[in-house]
C-alpha cells in the first residue's frame, strides 16, 4: 500500500492512507454473513410477495367512477359462459361462436344509440389453404373460417387506417378453454362493450378467431380478409396457465407501450423480454397470432397468462383454478393500451412497421420502455464516461507530483487487476460447481424442477454460494499476494465493477444485434460504482482507523445496499419468472437441462454480489464447510423430492387415439415429459390387465417418453361407419397424358377429415383441389386435409396426375377423419383413463385438436385394378 499525506480520493482509483489506531468495535463475521444473506432473503421475499400482487376486481358501477376495467362484471358476464370444452372440431365450438355473435347483436343496437357506426361479419367467408404438418408430412389444409369480425367506426370516420385487438375464442379439446383463451375473449367482449359505450376516436376492428390452437389458422385467415390491409396496429390477448398475472412477453410498437407505461389506470404492470427470448430459443413451446400479425409487417402488443403451466390444455384450466383478480389484470392492461392508443393523434397513422424494443417492469409496478438506439446510447456513455470520470478526479484532485501520480496509478491498476481475477475465479467456480451440480441431479432425480422447484432453487443457490466460497479459500490459499489484497475490501469492489464493465460491454454487443437477453447490465454496472464511490469516499474521508478502512468503514451496511437493491430485485423477477413459466415444460420437451441453465443465471449473478464481503467478513474456511453440510442435505431433500404432486404440478400427459374401422382393437398413445419408468408406473396402477400387457414404451423425441397401448374402447361413432361417413367416387378417368379421380365425403359428427396418399413420392404430376380450390404445394402432398364450419359438409375432392403409372408404384388413398367429443361417452378410452388416473396425472393434448383419428375404409386406388 501507498502512503500519502494527502486526503484526495477517487470511486475507483484510491489510496489508503496511514492513520493512527483508535479503538472501535469490530464487525463479526456471524454479524456480516447474518446481514448479507439475511438483507438478499429479506429481500427477496419482498420483491416476491410485492410483484405477485393482483388488483382488486371493480364492478361496473366502480369501474365508471374510476375509468377502470370492470373485472367482476367481465367475469360474471362472460367469462363464467366458459365452462365446456369448445375446441374447433367440437359441438362446443360452434356454441361459443354463436354466443359471441349473439352479444355483438345486442352491442349494434346500443351502438346506433350511442351514434356509433357498427359492422358485424358473422359468416366470415374466407377460406384459408396452406401447409401444416400435423397429422402427416407434406400435408395441405383447407379451412372454412368461423371468425367472427366486428368493425367500431371511430369519431374519425377513417376505415382506412384502424386498429386491432384480438383475442381466439377455441380451446384445446381436453379443456374447458377458461384461461386458454376465455379471458382473453371475455376482456375482448368487455373492451367491445366499452367503445360502444364510449365511442372511439379511431376505427377499431375486433376479431373473435377460430383455430389458433392447432396452428394460428384463424388469424392467417384473417390476412386474407379485406379489412386486415387498413389494421396499423394490434392487441393479442391470450393465456397459457390458469390465472395468475398477465405479462407483455413481446411487442413491437414502442409508442404502444410508452402509452400503457404512462397511463394512469394500470397499476399493476408486468413485463418482460424474456418470454418472446424463450420462444425465440424454442424452449417454450408455444406461440400466438403475434407471430402472424408481425410477420404481414404490423407491430403489435402481446400480452398472455403464463402460471401454472400445469394447468395448461387441462381440464383444470376452467373456473376454479383462476380468478377474477386475474382476469382484472389483464384487463386492466389491455384497457389502459386501448385507451392510449385511441387517445393518440399519431400512434396508429404512424405505427410503421414492427420493431425490437427493451421492455421490462419494475417491482410489478412501473414498466420501462426505451428503444435499442436509446440503450446503446446510454451503454456507451456509460462505458466510457464512468472511467473518464474517475480517471479525471483522480488525476485532478491529486496533489501529488508527476511521477507520484503514475506510481499510484499504476498501483491502482494492479489491485483492479487482482480484483478482476478474483471474480472471474469465483465466476468459473461458481459456473462448475452449479452445472455439476444439477447434473447429478438430472441422473438422480430428473423431473424434480417439475414438482419442487423452491427447492431445487435453494440446492442451486447453495451450489453457488459454496463455488463462490471454494473459490477464495483457494485463492488466498494459493498467492500470499491475493491474501492481502482481499483482505481491502475495495480491491474486491474493483474487481465486480470491472466484470460487470465488461459484461455491459457484451450486453451493448448483443443490443447491436436487436438482442435485449441482459438488458440489466446497466444497472449492475452502475449500481456497484455507486456502491465502490461510497466505499471509497467514507473509508477515506470519514475513517480514523485503517483497519477498519480496509474492511468499508462504519457504512457498510448501506453500502451492501446500495450494490445488491437493483441487480437483486432485476434478477429476482428474472428467476420468479423463470420458476414460474419454465418449471413445467419439461413436458412439453423442454430439454431439464435448459430450466437449470435458466434458473442458475440469475441465481449465479445474485450471489457474485457476495465476493467482496467474503473476505470482509473472514473465516472462509469454516464457513465452506458449513456451506457443504447444508447442501449435502438439500441434495438428499431434492434427491427424495416427487416430481409432481396433485395441486401445481400435476403430470401432464398427452393422450392420442388412432383407430383402424374395420378392426377390434385402437392404439392408445401417451406422451409426457417424466422418465425413469414414472408413466409406466402410472399405467400399471390404471389400465385393466388386457390393456397393460400390451403397452410398449420408448424413448421419444430425446426429452419425453412414449407409450402405447392396445384398447377395446373404440371411438363411439366409429363403431358403425356406414352411418358415421358417406364416400361415394367414379373410377379413375385417363387419357393419353392424365388421369383424374373425384371424391365426394361426408362425416356426421367431425368437421375435420383428411385424405391420405399411401406413397406420395411416387405420383408423378400430381394436381389437386378441394371444394374448388387448387392446392398450391411446394413439394410433394401427402395428405390432403379439411376442416368444414358446418357438420355432415360434403367435400369434394379432386385429383390429377400423369397418366401411365402402375396401380402399384402409386397405392391408394385413405380417408380418415378426427374426432374430439368426449363429454358424453363419444371417446371413452379418453374418458376412462382420464377418470382413472390419479389426482397428481392429467390428461391434455398436442396441437389443439386430433384426440382420436379413425381411418375408414376402403382405401381407393389412383388407377383402376
Amino acid at each position: 500500500m501507498s502512503s500519502t499525506n494527502d486526503d484526495e480520493t477517487t470511486p475507483l482509483l484510491s489510496r489508503i492512507t496511514e492513520t493512527s489506531e483508535v479503538p472501535h468495535k469490530k464487525a463479526s463475521p456471524k454479524l456480516i454473513y447474518s446481514y448479507t444473506l439475511g438483507i438478499l432473503i429479506i429481500l427477496i421475499t419482498f420483491i416476491y410477495s410485492f410483484r405477485n400482487t393482483l388488483p382488486t376486481p371493480l364492478s361496473d358501477i366502480e369501474a365508471r367512477k374510476q375509468y377502470d376495467f370492470p373485472g367482476i362484471h367481465c367475469y360474471n358476464e362472460y367469462l363464467s359462459y366458459f365452462n365446456f370444452p369448445h375446441s374447433p372440431n367440437q359441438k362446443g365450438n360452434l356454441k361459443i361462436k354463436d354466443w359471441i355473435v349473439e352479444l355483438a347483436t345486442e352491442f349494434k343496437a346500443e351502438a346506433k344509440r350511442n351514434g356509433v357506426d357498427m359492422e358485424i361479419i358473422a359468416d366470415d367467408p374466407t377460406d384459408l389453404i396452406s401447409k401444416r404438418n400435423k397429422f402427416a408430412n407434406d400435408e395441405y389444409w383447407l379451412v372454412e373460417s368461423r371468425n367472427v369480425i366486428i368493425r367500431l367506426v371511430g369519431k374519425s370516420n377513417n376505415m382506412s387506417e384502424s386498429f386491432l385487438i384480438n383475442a381466439h375464442y377455441d380451446s384445446v379439446s381436453t379443456s374447458h378453454g377458461v384461461t386458454d383463451n376465455g379471458m382473453g375473449t371475455a376482456v375482448a367482449i368487455e373492451l367491445l362493450r366499452y367503445f360502444v359505450h364510449h365511442p372511439p376516436q379511431h376505427t377499431i376492428i375486433f376479431l373473435f378467431n377460430n383455430f389458433e390452437e392447432g396452428g394460428l389458422i384463424g388469424a392467417d385467415a384473417f390476412v386474407n380478409h379485406p379489412w386486415f390491409s387498413t389494421i396499423k396496429l394490434f392487441i393479442n390477448l391470450e393465456g397459457t396457465g390458469a390465472g395468475g398475472r398477465a405479462l407483455l412477453f413481446r411487442s413491437s410498437s414502442l409508442a404502444a407501450v410508452h402509452g400503457l407505461a404512462s397511463s394512469p389506470n394500470a397499476h399493476y404492470l408486468h413485463a418482460s423480454p424474456l418470454g418472446n427470448d424463450l420462444l425465440q430459443a424454442k424452449l417454450l413451446k408455444s406461440d400466438t397470432d403475434y407471430t402472424v400479425f408481425t410477420r404481414h409487417g404490423v407491430p403489435g402488443l402481446d400480452f398472455s397468462f403464463y402460471y401454472p403451466r400445469s394447468h395448461y390444455h387441462t381440464q383444470r384450466d376452467d373456473l376454479a383454478h383462476t380468478t377474477p383478480e386475474s382476469l382484472q389484470h389483464m384487463g386492466q392492461m389491455a384497457l389502459s393500451t386501448a385507451l392510449s392508443i385511441d387517445g393518440s393523434e399519431t400512434i396508429v397513422p404512424k405505427a410503421g412497421k414492427p420493431e425490437p424494443i427493451i421492455y421490462y417492469d419494475i417491482l410489478g409496478r412501473f414498466l420501462l420502455v426505451y428503444s435499442f438506439s436509446t440503450c446503446q446510447l446510454i451503454n456507451i456513455a456509460s462505458l466510457i464516461l464512468v472511467p473518464i470520470g474517475f480517471f479525471t478526479w483522480f488525476w485532478f484532485s491529486n496533489r501529488a507530483n508527476l511521477d507520484e501520480k503514475k506510481a499510484r496509478l499504476r498501483h491502482n491498476m494492479v489491485r483492479i487487476s487482482q480484483g478482476l481475477i478474483a471474480t472471474l475465479i469465483a465466476l468459473v467456480f461458481m459456473v462448475v460447481f452449479v452445472a455439476l451440480f444439477a447434473w447429478i441431479m438430472l441422473i438422480a432425480n430428473p423431473s424434480v424442477t417439475y414438482g419442487s422447484i423452491n427447492t431445487v432453487v435453494i440446492y442451486l443457490t447453495l451450489g453457488a454460494v459454496l463455488g463462490l466460497f471454494a473459490s477464495q479459500w483457494m485463492l488466498i490459499q494459493s498467492s500470499r499476494t491475493f491474501h492481502l489484497s482481499l483482505s481491502n475490501i475495495k480491491v474486491g469492489f474493483y474487481g465486480l465493477t470491472a466484470f460487470w464493465w465488461i459484461l455491459l460491454v457484451f450486453a451493448t454487443f448483443l443490443g447491436s444485434k436487436k438482442v435485449a437477453a441482459i438488458y440489466f447490465a446497466i444497472y449492475f454496472f452502475l449500481s456497484s460504482t455507486i456502491a465502490t464511490a461510497v466505499l471509497v469516499d467514507t473509508t477515506l474521508r470519514r475513517e480514523e482507523n485503517a483497519e477498519l478502512a480496509l474492511k468499508g468503514g462504519h457504512y457498510w451496511p448501506i453500502i451492501y445496499l446500495i450494490q445488491v437493491f437493483m441487480p437483486v430485485v432485476l434478477m429476482s423477477d428474472f428467476l420468479f419468472l423463470v420458476m414460474d413459466s419454465m418449471r413445467h415444460t419439461s413436458a412439453d420437451g423442454t430439454p431439464e437441462s435448459s430450466i437449470y441453465f435458466l434458473l442458475a443465471t440469475p441465481i449465479i449473478l445474485i450471489v457474485l454480489h457476495l465476493l467482496p464481503w467474503v473476505h470482509r467478513a473472514g473465516e472462509i474456511q469454516k464457513t465452506t464447510f458449513c456451506i457443504s453440510v447444508l447442501f449435502v442435505a438439500l441434495f438428499i431433500v431434492c434427491f427424495i423430492s416427487d416430481p409432481f404432486d396433485g395441486g401445481m404440478s400435476p403430470n401432464r400427459i398427452v393422450f392420442n387415439q388412432e383407430y383402424n374401422a374395420t378392426e377390434a382393437l385402437s392404439t392408445v398413445a401417451l406422451i409426457t415429459g417424466s422418465s425413469f419408468g414414472i408413466l409406466q408406473k402410472t399405467l400399471k396402477d390404471v389400465l385393466p390387465k388386457s390393456e397393460y400387457e400390451t403397452v410398449q414404451c420408448e424413448s421419444y423425441m430425446v426429452y419425453q417418453t412414449r407409450c402405447t397401448y392396445q384398447t377395446a374402447l373404440t371411438p363411439l361413432y366409429a363403431r358403425r361407419p356406414e352411418q358415421e361417413v358417406k364416400m361415394w367416387y367414379e373410377p379413375t378417368t385417363c387419357d393419353d397424358s392424365r388421369c383424374h379421380l373425384k371424391i365426394n365425403t361426408t362425416a356426421e359428427h367431425s368437421l375435420l377429415c383428411q385424405l391420405h396418399l399411401s406413397q406420395p413420392s411416387q405420383v408423378q404430376g400430381l394436381e389437386t383441389k378441394i371444394n374448388g380450390h387448387l392446392v398450391k404445394p411446394d413439394g410433394i402432398i401427402e395428405a390432403l386435409t379439411t376442416y368444414s364450419k358446418k357438420p355432415a359438409s360434403v367435400v369434394q375432392w379432386e385429383l390429377a396426375f400423369n397418366a401411365h403409372q402402375k396401380k402399384e408404384d402409386i397405392g391408394q388413398v385413405q380417408f380418415s377423419c378426427i374426432y374430439d367429443d368426449w363429454t358424453e361417452g363419444e371417446l371413452p378410452a379418453f374418458t376412462k383413463l382420464r377418470d382413472n388416473l390419479p389426482f397428481d396425472a392429467l390428461l391434455t393434448i398436442k396441437g389443439g385438436v386430433g384426440l382420436a383419428k379413425v381411418h375408414y375404409s376402403p382405401s381407393i386406388h389412383l388407377v383402376k385394378q
